[in-house]
């Protein structure tokens, strides 16, 4: 099961600094062992010093206390120092394997998942992993060390005292187990209510405005409360049910400790032994009472870090729908696309989101996609780039499925301008010069000026070093809109997909940017998504989806000469009788 597997994997983690771990596990061997001769010190001390008038012991014992101490100080530093700089590495590494699967996924994957609970993986999550690999593993070793020294010692030095003393342990053992098991459960509960909480909180500051305008404030801090108050009462039961294992333990502890010193006490003053054996033996147990106490308290946090390593090991193993081929074939020269009787549907979505679709957009071609919300437009344009695959049929680029190309190869002949526009929260330089990293100063600036976006930037108090705040809000609509434009342009690529480009420019952004458009489809395979009818005029083809399905294919004109579906959305969005409307456009 997926539970029995997450210990022995998350351990994996570990084998690139098997090295620095074996050094830290020398350093906690012998921390642990130097507990051992604390009692042979008192020992030394109480028979060697008071009893035997000893003062040459007396000079060399404080010599040797000092000696020992510096050697178990050093010990203890360096295996905790080499555990936590191993620790902070195995986060960083979980951190980068946890963002370079998300980077692999397929879109659709992020349809179903929230953005704030993935975060939480990365974050908190994590951290519990941390806890589970260096903080569980360091206590395990080291404090089962400390114990087994002073165990031995106390045995050396009175096997029967032993029995009494640590008969009380095994049955410390079952509500140890017993407590853990809760504490994992209420953990991985508070960690998916932390999920829950962070995504709740990401679209209340993203949609601020949504949530002010329509005076949705209290519906939205009782949905937080709602979960706040999951979260707090998941981490109260676990702390709750951790805090009962101490108590358990010291009451078990001074049973055990209560029959050594009654039993103890009167051999001493029978003279059965020494004051020094008795007080020795004492601090072995008192000594190992520290240490028990530490393992007591693992096995809670080992399940606490077993509950985090689970959900990240949960969206680890969320396999990408979109692979490359076991077999990969190069893409010709020819950037003809052709849909070939292409049905697409969601996973588990009702009904055909495209049905049967046969459409080719030649090389150097426009082909215009229309038709009301819901047709299937951003369907038809994804299945290009593969960001989903056709559930029947294929998508051939120059004769080739695109589902045998490399995802690297097919997508660096695709530049993309989506109606979402998205901006990193960088410079405008880099968020132009994104699809070219290595891009000159003056083909950024001819990227800007092609997409008339340079006016508007010189216009910034720090020009191209402008940074566009989250999202790019700091911009505009339609100020975003251009520098995704020239981002587009300075890809260069040979395909062009441009999902509703011109959506959220002002007529006279929209005209200024068509130009550049018009001028850049030319000379590419260009397969264009319209809300504005007007943008479309001079496509080769025009495209018009209905509930998944072509219903009509043509040029602008003989499309308003068939009178059909697309006659009824150019009038509908101009007002006007299609003739009239044909005469102008």
């Amino acid at each position: 099961s997926v539970s029995m597997n997450i210990y022995p994997r998350a351990l994996r983690y570990l084998t690139p600094y098997r090295g620095q771990f074996v050094a830290a596990l020398i350093c906690m061997v012998l921390f642990g062992a130097s507990d051992g001769g604390i009692p042979f010190l008192i020992k030394y001390i109480l028979d060697g010093i008071f009893d035997d008038r000893n003062t040459q012991l007396l000079t060399l014992l404080p010599i040797l206390l000092i000696a020992f101490t510096i050697l178990r100080s050093l010990f203890d530093f360096l295996q905790q120092y080499l555990m936590a700089r191993l620790g902070h590495t195995i986060v960083r590494d979980v951190r980068s394997d946890i963002n370079t699967h998300i980077l692999s996924l397929s879109p659709s994957f992020f349809i179903r998942r929230s953005s704030g609970d993935m975060l939480s993986r990365l974050t908190s999550d994590v951290m519990l992993v941390k806890g589970l690999l260096t903080d569980s593993v360091s206590s395990i070793i080291r404090d089962s060390i400390r114990v087994v020294a002073l165990l031995a010692t106390a045995v050396y030095l009175d096997p029967f005292l032993a029995a009494i003393a640590f008969i009380a342990f095994p049955l410390a053992i079952y509500p140890i187990y017993r407590f853990g098991r809760r504490v994992r459960k209420f953990t991985k509960r508070g960690q998916d209510a932390t999920g829950a909480l962070s995504a709740l909180m990401q679209e209340s500051i993203v949609g601020s405005k949504v949530v002010q305008v329509f005076g949705r404030e209290a519906y939205e801090q009782e949905r937080f409360e709602g979960e706040n108050a999951r979260l707090t009462d998941a981490f109260i039961k676990s702390d709750m049910t951790r805090a009962f294992t101490s108590p358990v333990n010291e009451i078990l502890g001074s049973l055990a400790v209560s029959g050594v010193i009654l039993y103890g006490g009167y051999s001493v003053i029978g003279g059965v032994r020494s004051q020094g054996d008795f007080i020795a033996f004492l601090a072995s147990v008192f000594l190992m009472y520290e240490p028990f106490k530490k393992l007591s308290r693992v096995y809670n946090n080992i399940q606490q870090g077993m509950s985090g390593a689970e959900r990240i090991f949960e969206l680890l193993d969320e396999k990408p729908s979109i692979v490359n081929p076991p077999s990969l074939t190069p893409l010709r020269s020819v950037n003809e696309i052709v849909f070939d009787g292409v049905s697409f549907t969601y996973e588990g979505g009702e009904g055909q989101v495209l049905k049967n679709i046969s459409v080719t957009v030649p090389e150097g071609k426009k082909v215009a996609l229309v038709g009301f919300s819901g047709a299937g437009k951003s369907t038809f344009v994804d299945l290009i780039p593969r960001f989903i695959d056709p559930s029947a049929g294929r998508v051939t680029i120059g004769g080739i499925d695109v589902r045998k190309v490399a995802l690297e190869e097919l997508r660096s002949r695709i530049a993309m301008v989506d109606q979402h526009t998205f901006l990193f929260h960088d410079t405008i330089r880099q968020n132009i010069a994104y699809g070219k990293p290595d891009a000159s100063e003056e083909e950024v600036h001819q990227a800007a000026r092609a997409a008339y976006a340079y006016d508007f930037i010189m216009k910034l108090p720090k020009g191209f070093d402008t940074v566009v705040g989250e999202s790019g809000l700091t911009l505009s609509g339609g100020e975003r809109q251009r520098v995704a434009i020239a981002r587009a342009i300075l890809k260069d690529a040979p395909i062009l997909i441009l999902d509703e480009a011109t959506a959220s420019l002002d007529n006279r952004s929209e005209r200024e940017v068509q130009k550049a458009l018009e001028a850049l489809e030319r000379e590419r395979t260009s397969v264009v998504i319209a809300h504005r009818l007007s943008t479309v005029h001079d496509a080769d083809c025009i495209v018009v989806l209905r509930d998944g399905a072509i219903v009509e294919m043509g040029t602008h004109q003989e499309l308003l000469d068939k009178k059909g579906e697309y006659e009824r959305l150019y009038t509908l969005q101009f007002n006007e009788q299609p003739s009239a409307a044909a005469n102008e456009g």
